[in-house]
């Protein structure tokens, strides 16, 4: 590493040897990696690595431009450094990307992953369902309420669920409620980031607590409005599963994000049991769910005698990942 940080190395070379060195350490992925550290050490986008001739390190054109400044070098050799302990990408960036949108992530909340879109999508899709709309600017606008789509967001933590559908559902009012000051703090930062703070309540308490609290809303008396939606994507990680999960999760995402009890189904027997109360009727719950985990919360909404319309919703890789139910009349 010292012998690297002392050369003049150009863009291409700095990637090459950061393909290696991580591979020597294990690292998965280590093309994509390389590209996405450099392309940040060097305030690009992952694409101009290929087609900007002054950043490019494949093809003709590389030349005297393509080296990497002292401080860009140094940046860079202290990602790579830090993705060698398995500490995960998105931390050394602060950053991930969901439903097109750039969140800001910090080792205080998990970092959002490709397959929560799903629960987005058919929470949106849920929202168009229940409504008369009309689509412009990708917006969905209602025409039918008196009053604004309510929903409410457990488990909030980057708040990437909240804010994507603050973002699409142009008439709506979203709760985002999370245990975690820290994460809520991510959270708010990424509302600002993206426009939509005016839209969403954030809410510090343990799933519906804080709906109680009087000083949450500035009242008398706790929470008085029901929701159209109540969504979540809550902890789902078993005893067992905890322990054979790969460094990048289980030594760096917040447990209190990822542990869901012996068997990985605390949060859903609470939000299932619990949720009733203040969805509206008619109204509907969708959560993601872990993988074997389908048929067991399904069963459990089942017993509850609240719902009706039970869905179980596969991702694009044919694995059970969203379960919707619709409270009855």
């Amino acid at each position: 590493m010292f012998a690297i940080a002392e050369q003049n190395l150009t863009i291409r070379e700095a990637f090459l040897w950061a393909e290696d060195y991580l591979a020597q350490h294990d690292v998965p992925d280590v093309k994509i990696e390389a590209e996405y550290l450099l392309a940040h050490a060097l305030g690009c986008k992952r694409a101009e690595l290929y087609l900007n001739p002054h950043t490019k390190i494949f093809g003709v054109g590389v030349n005297h431009t393509s080296r990497l400044s002292d401080s860009n070098l140094q940046i860079f050799l202290d990602f790579v450094e830090r993705r060698i302990k398995r500490e995960p990408s998105q931390y050394i960036i602060g950053e991930q990307e969901f439903w097109g949108l750039a969140f800001r992530v910090t080792p205080d909340v998990l970092i959002p992953r490709p397959e929560t879109e799903l629960l987005v999508e058919k929470t949106i899709k849920t929202v168009s369902s229940k409504s008369e709309v009309v689509s412009g600017n990708n917006n969905i606008q209602l025409t039918t309420h008196d009053s604004r789509f309510t929903i409410l967001d457990l488990c909030t933590g980057s708040g990437c669920i909240a804010i994507s559908l603050a973002k699409e559902i142009a008439d709506c009012r979203i709760y985002a409620a999370d245990i975690s000051e820290k994460a809520l703090a991510v959270a708010r930062e990424n509302a600002e980031r993206h426009g939509v703070a005016d839209k969403i309540h954030f809410l510090c308490g343990n799933l519906f607590e804080p709906l109680l609290a009087p000083e949450s809303f500035n009242r008398g008396k706790g929470m008085d409005v029901s929701f159209d939606l109540v969504v979540s994507n809550p902890p789902y990680i078993s005893k067992k599963m905890m322990a054979g999960l790969e460094p990048e999760v289980k030594d760096y995402e917040p447990r209190a994000a990822l542990y869901g009890g012996e068997d990985g189904l605390d949060f859903y027997r609470r939000i299932i049991s619990e949720s009733p109360a203040y969805l509206s009727a008619g109204g509907y719950l969708i959560l993601e769910i872990g993988y074997g985990q389908a048929e067991k919360i399904k069963r459990l909404i089942e017993l509850s005698d609240t719902f009706e319309d039970i869905n179980i919703i596969k991702d694009f890789s044919g694995i059970d990942r969203v379960i919707k139910a619709k409270r009855k009349g």
